[in-house]
């Protein structure tokens, strides 16, 4: 199929100027700790200047969510980026104050710069761009800026129980531009080894669980060993990490219990059940030999991997645009890590991708930053996207 020339553009200057001053913005209004008022007072104004059509979605009386539409017709397409950050930590490890927006050497640096705010910025001003001329609009155009992506997907989730219903969807996260079909799920367990308490100078008394511990974390570790030989096309290889460990109450007490967190990354090839019950039979397996000693396995949270076909049409239009943008082929490939995809392709069956500038590595981090440049870029990717996918479906 030839690609049509584009009719949805911005120059770039404005594009930089537009997303760089929207940043800068958003940047300053800090969003994390469930406080995403503010920052969702702040577009409801912004939609509110342009005509734009919105509304909040409130969860226990808080708002949480802003949704925009624009554009007509029977088929429509999701934007999708969090405006929820993790928050600052320690300020003093910061060169710049997290809080602050800093222009420097071409990026903004702040908390949320990158996740996800420098994602969003692109993404509204893509959508701000198209609202331009929404009568010339062949398909719907859906702007959801959520909240509570770091507390569990809330924002997303409560969208698609209250029916939220498109033909595609692109989730912002970086990307370094390049598209996402895929993504992998994680699980995470707690494992409880429970024995009996004593006096330590009387060590047989009891039941040392910190002792029984060390059996079970030998066995998961060559479980470990095994899972990481699993590999799925798209997202790479599944893993199992021991990340954290806790146990014993005094230096004086045998400790009747210990505790280890486990991190389970999920390929999309794999199910929860699987996942979970290999490491309960594990467990089992490595305590049988210690007289006394049992374990509990619980489960803290799921997110469950996602993918969309690779002969989806927002896979073939983002791939195409992609490939127009880098000057090279371009092919859809895996995000290794979860986002609120999950929630679109598995609970409100949207084929989706993950799309996004600049590099995931940043989120998260200390001196946390984005490229304007790359935001500019990501502008002119997403409503080049949405071009080709409406002209894919015919419309």
């Amino acid at each position: 199929m030839t690609n049509p020339q584009p009719l949805f553009s911005v120059p770039p200057e404005l594009a930089h100027d537009a997303a760089r001053r929207l940043l800068i913005d958003l940047v300053a209004i800090p969003s994390y700790g469930a406080n995403e008022g503010p920052i969702l007072e702040y577009l409801v104004q912004r939609f509110q200047r342009q005509n734009i059509p919105c509304r909040i979605t409130r969860v226990d009386g808080k708002p949480l969510n802003v949704v925009a539409e624009i554009g007509r017709g029977t088929r429509a397409i999701i934007l999708n980026s969090h405006v929820d950050t993790v928050p600052p930590g320690d300020t003093a490890l910061w060169q710049t104050d997290p809080l602050t927006p800093t222009e420097k050497d071409g990026r903004i640096y702040g908390r949320g710069a990158e996740d996800a705010k420098g994602c969003l910025a692109a993404m509204i001003v893509a959508f701000e761009t198209l609202a331009t001329r929404r009568e010339q609009l062949p398909v719907r155009v859906v702007l959801m800026a959520v909240g509570g992506e770091e507390r569990g997907g809330l924002g997303t989730k409560t969208e698609v129980r209250n029916g939220v219903r498109a033909d595609a969807a692109i989730v912002g996260e970086s990307t370094l531009l390049e598209p996402k079909l895929a993504h992998k799920g994680v699980l995470r367990l707690e494992v409880e080894v429970k024995g009996k308490a004593a006096h330590a100078s009387d060590p047989e008394a009891g039941v040392n669980a910190v002792v029984a511990m060390a059996s079970v974390i030998a066995a998961l570790d060559q479980l470990a060993a095994e899972v990481r030989t699993r590999q799925e096309r798209h997202t790479g290889r599944a893993s199992l990490v021991i990340s954290t460990i806790a146990g014993g109450v005094a230096l004086n007490v045998i400790p009747a219990s210990c505790v280890i967190s486990i991190d389970r990354r999920v390929v999309p090839t794999e199910t929860e059940d699987q996942a979970r019950d290999e490491i309960v039979r594990t467990v089992t397996a490595a305590l049988r030999p210690v007289l006394g000693a049992t374990a509990e396995v619980r489960t803290v949270r799921f997110v469950a991997p996602s993918a969309t076909p690779e002969d989806a049409p927002i896979v073939r239009a983002a791939e195409r645009a992609a490939s127009e943008l880098m000057g090279r082929p371009v092919w859809a490939s895996g995000f290794t890590a979860t986002c609120d995809m999950t929630y679109l392709v598995n609970g409100g069956g949207i084929p989706s991708i993950i799309l996004g500038p600049d590099s995931i590595g940043l989120a998260h981090q200390v001196d946390e930053c984005i490229s304007i440049e790359e935001m500019t870029r990501a502008v002119a990717l997403y409503l080049r996207t949405i071009e080709l996918w409406a002209a894919d479906h015919g419309v």
